[in-house]
């Protein structure tokens, strides 16, 4: 054996022992864990995993909770809440390292959000990293289709990668049924498909956020042996997202915040609870990011559904971008503007602004600037 070659396999040897280490330590933090839950869907992710949290957390266990939507963040037991800051690009390995700090923190319940898109990482982080006995999908929507799949039943088969055997699976996604009990039947585990109609004995619950979502939570909560109305009075008190759905109030406009929203049918959704008289303008406001050209397509592709008065473009490759609206809505005009600071946040007549495509750069600048020019209203009015 040639010199390079015993260097080669002694540095095998030492990686192979260090996944070897790795995987002792997650199976004894995991077994610190009386429950892994983990969230996935296409849209309400970030929004369910904290009012879970929030609701377990009234009934009296102690919750590690990680959420990565508009910024990634931690909220831990005692309630404190960090940016989790990354030095390189997001890696699903990061899951772990929550999974060990959760159990560092004494907390008995880890709710995650899953941050996986392929259905090969679903399945890994899910099962080999985190264990989770506990799967949850808000909704199966058409977002990601590049790499999830094409109709809302691949998008839903690739979620459904992460959930348990011989777990506890639920979900708000009513539209495939059959494909959910298939899959439970398989894992050997149990499936709950929560109804926004049961909200009706809790006052003041469709306006904590999107029905679909509060039940979805609640069911949770309940699964896990929470009184319903303790799990309620934790979820009242649930903190959103730093950056998640808003609505700003200006001069004749309504600046709506759906830079979070991304997919074409969650975004009209959305609009269709916010719009105002017909006589009021609407403008698509896209916050482009040009490693995410399927997402420009999808922005396009919304344009041309809408046929909005006015586009308007913030971000990277507006040119292309550009191109892609003025096919999709001939009679729209297009705009592009560098920075957020200059778009205009005041009317001559009524005007909806629906900012649409990206949280990240000149996208959080924008909703900053709204909270501190702009009357922020209250969501109970809109998702109910």
């Amino acid at each position: 054996m040639s010199k390079t070659e015993l260097i080669i396999l002694v540095l095998f040897i030492l990686y192979l022992l260090y996944l070897i280490g790795e995987a002792l330590l997650v199976r004894r933090d995991r077994a610190k864990l009386k429950h892994v839950v983990y969230v996935n869907g296409t849209r309400g992710k970030s929004t369910v995993t904290r009012m879970i949290a929030a609701g377990l957390s009234a009934g009296g266990h102690r919750v590690l909770c990680k959420t990565t939507g508009t910024l990634p963040i931690a909220i831990y037991p005692d309630g404190h809440q960090e940016e989790i800051i990354r030095h390189a690009p997001a890696n699903i390995k990061e899951q772990i390292k929550y999974l060990h700090i959760a159990a560092r923190e004494g907390a008995d319940i880890l709710v995650i959000e899953c941050m996986a898109l392929q259905p090969e990482y679903q399945r890994v982080s899910g099962k080999n990293m985190l264990h989770c006995d506990v799967g949850v999908i808000t909704n199966a929507r058409l977002d990601h289709m590049d790499v999830m799949g094409e109709t809302r039943e691949e998008i839903l088969a690739c979620l459904m990668e992460m959930l348990p055997e011989e777990g506890l699976i639920l979900t708000a996604e009513r539209d495939f049924p059959d494909m959910l009990e298939a899959r439970a039947r398989q894992l050997g585990s149990r499936l709950i498909i929560t109804e926004e109609e049961s909200l009706g004995d809790l006052p003041g619950a469709v306006a904590l956020d999107f029905p679909e979502n509060v039940a979805l939570a609640l069911g949770v909560c309940q699964a896990l042996g929470v009184e319903r109305l303790t799990a309620f009075e934790g979820l009242k008190s649930f903190i959103r997202d730093p950056y998640a759905l808003s609505v700003h109030e200006g001069h004749n406009t309504l600046l709506v915040n759906a830079l979070s929203a991304n997919d074409v049918s969650s975004t009209k959704m959305i609009y269709e609870k916010i719009r105002g008289p017909e006589e009021e303008e609407l403008v698509i406001l896209i916050n482009n990011r040009g490693d995410r050209p399927a997402r420009a397509r999808d922005m396009a592709r919304l344009v041309k559904e809408m046929q909005p008065r006015a586009v308007w473009m913030l971000g990277d490759n507006q040119e292309a971008l550009g191109a892609l609206c003025r096919k999709a809505a001939p009679g729209a005009a297009i705009q592009g503007y560098e920075r957020a600071e200059e778009i205009p946040f005041a009317s001559d007549h009524p005007r909806l602004i629906l900012a649409v495509g990206n949280i990240k750069n000149q996208g959080i600048r924008l909703v900053e600037r709204a909270k501190a020019e702009l009357k922020e209203k209250e969501m109970g009015a809109y998702v109910q």
